[in-house]
């Protein structure tokens, strides 16, 4: 009993942050509480209190939490690929099987939360969603790389950014099946789209 007092003690914070995401998914917002949380955890009322003053800041952190998780995939994916022609795709690979193994992540951020995506390209990046501008500066690189028109570049990046989501979108879904693995398809999803603009001088033509 000792130790698993000391357990809960040293990673109850983190095991909140968990939980409550879990809890959110299943019964919803208005349903969700700190109580509800502590009791997932085998916890006191009481003991998430000394980590968050209300339900609100656990909210909050669940969301950091997941963002900076996919934050640190995506930037250690552009360090391990980056001198490479495929690294975006590399990026999107990685999007999709980071919500892949966690899918209770991907429902929660892009239904439940309050996270907030700018596409406008507007220059206060700062208070701009993290995975996206980690997405978007990766992808206009490359483009600037292929000397793909300027005009063209923001759609671009749109369409590459809901391509990638929208492969994470349905291989998380409960409601969606397939014959085959996820994971294992990813490499031929993105061969299909290709990202042949980034092969050629666009404004050359063809």
């Amino acid at each position: 009993m000792e130790n698993q007092k000391s357990y809960h003690h040293k990673n109850l914070r983190n095991e909140l942050i968990e939980k409550g995401i879990r809890l959110v998914n299943e019964e919803g917002l208005k349903a969700f509480s700190l109580r509800k949380a502590a009791a997932a955890c085998g916890v006191s009322h009481a003991a998430p209190y000394s980590h968050f003053q209300n339900k609100e800041e656990l909210l909050e952190a669940m969301q950091n939490y997941i963002t900076d998780e996919f934050s640190a995939i995506l930037e250690d994916t552009i360090s391990e690929y980056g001198n490479r022609s495929d690294v975006l795709e590399q990026l999107g690979k990685a999007y999709v099987v980071f919500f892949l193994k966690n899918p209770h992540y991907f429902s929660f951020l892009y239904t439940q939360s309050n996270m907030k995506i700018d596409l406008s390209f507007r220059q206060d990046k700062d208070r701009n969603y993290k995975p996206f501008e980690i997405f978007m500066d990766l992808a206009l690189k490359r483009m600037d790389q292929a000397d793909y028109p300027e005009e063209k570049r923001k759609d671009a990046v749109i369409a590459l950014w809901s391509f990638v989501h929208g492969i994470a979108s349905l291989a998380t879904m409960k409601n969606v099946s397939y014959d085959e693995d996820w994971e294992n398809k990813i490499t031929d999803f993105m061969s299909v789209f290709h990202c042949s603009f980034l092969k050629e001088n666009q404004n050359g033509g063809q």
